[in-house]
């Protein structure tokens, strides 16, 4: 496996970790882009490698992208959004442009993100330049009034036929992202007639990543 870290803006200490397989097969691979969580004041570390090595197994070249963050020492008094977004946007436009170099189908990569991560990947799923094809999100916050996410994009409202398919899974139970923010997408996916699976565990905490 080859194993790289790519800076993509060093001001705001953004960079690209690639897991690209290397078994000697000539065919591109679907891509996974993996956005961790961490409230937009970190990026978790369990969920973005041990989610990249999972994907790999199953065929995917795979990339965590570390975003920007509320970081009051880099940046004290800033708000990180929406350079979270226009980050993923610069992500997904390396990838795309590298795309023969990472053996990777530049029509097919999806994006997975967990909690904040899973804000960021919807974030970009009903509004990004550059859309995944499919979204996996986990305990994601989707714009249902949360603490720490007040005033900043809501989801749900740009939900549309044009959204991506996506993969739900959460905890009825999470007690930081209440399960009402999957149980409305999926409604909102419904209205509009996208095709969505979920698994909604009966008990279960929060950021269980993998």
């Amino acid at each position: 496996m080859r194993h790289e870290k790519i800076v993509l803006n060093e001001e705001r200490n953004v960079y690209l970790t690639s897991y690209i397989v290397e078994d000697g097969e000539a065919e591109a691979k679907p891509a996974l882009l993996v956005l961790p969580g961490g409230g937009y004041f970190i990026c978790a570390d369990r969920e973005g490698e041990p989610v990249a090595l999972s994907f790999c197994g199953y065929g995917f070249n795979c990339f965590v992208l570390h975003y920007s963050v509320n970081d009051e020492e880099r940046m004290p008094g800033n708000d990180a959004w929406p350079n979270p977004l226009e980050d993923y946007d610069q992500a997904m436009e390396y990838i795309k442009e590298h795309a023969a170099e990472f053996k990777v189908d530049p029509e097919r990569i999806a994006a997975a993100g967990f909690s904040a991560g899973g804000h960021l990947a919807l974030s970009a799923a009903v509004s990004a330049k550059n859309r995944p094809k499919a979204a996996i999100l986990g305990y994601p916050v989707t714009g249902y009034n949360e603490r720490y996410y007040e005033g900043r994009f809501n989801c749900l409202a740009h939900v549309s036929e044009d959204t991506c398919p996506c993969f739900i899974f959460a905890a009825a139970g999470d007690p930081v992202v209440k399960i009402e923010n999957s149980i409305k997408l999926m409604q909102a996916l419904a209205d509009f007639g996208v095709p969505f699976e979920s698994h909604i565990y009966a008990k279960g905490p929060h950021a269980f990543s993998t």
